[in-house]
């Protein structure tokens, strides 16, 4: 017996707004799926994309991974950033450790996030 589940990824147009004005910021070429991955996940949540110089250097286009110390992070917050430095560099996190206990809205998020990485 088959089953089949499907999930259907869309971009918010609030979302995809703020994803290119950090793909422009950046000057991020189209085919680095990489940076693409990971600005496509700290733009999807507002709180990350507020914070986004907190989170990566723009003049060195780096990730900056000691932003995860900090406390003022929720839980869910810091799952999402560590799963785009991962898709990004190969960060170590498990699959575990990012979508247990997200939200849908952040579970989708990071979902979509994978599937630009690999798929795109």
């Amino acid at each position: 017996m088959s089953s089949k589940a499907y999930v259907k990824l869309e971009i918010e147009e609030d979302h995809l707004k703020q994803l290119s004005n950090l793909l422009e910021r950046d000057k991020t070429h189209l085919q680095d799926k990489e940076r693409i991955a990971l600005f496509h996940i700290l733009s999807g949540k507002d709180s990350l994309y507020q914070n986004i110089d907190k989170i990566y250097d723009f003049k060195d286009h780096t990730i900056k991974p000691e932003c995860l110390d900090d406390g003022e992070w929720t839980n869910e917050d810091r799952k999402l950033i560590a799963l785009a430095f991962n898709l990004y560099n190969n960060y170590k996190i498990t699959p575990l450790e990012v979508f247990s206990g997200l939200s849908k809205d952040s579970f989708l998020l990071a979902l979509a996030g994978i599937v630009e990485r690999i798929y795109s």
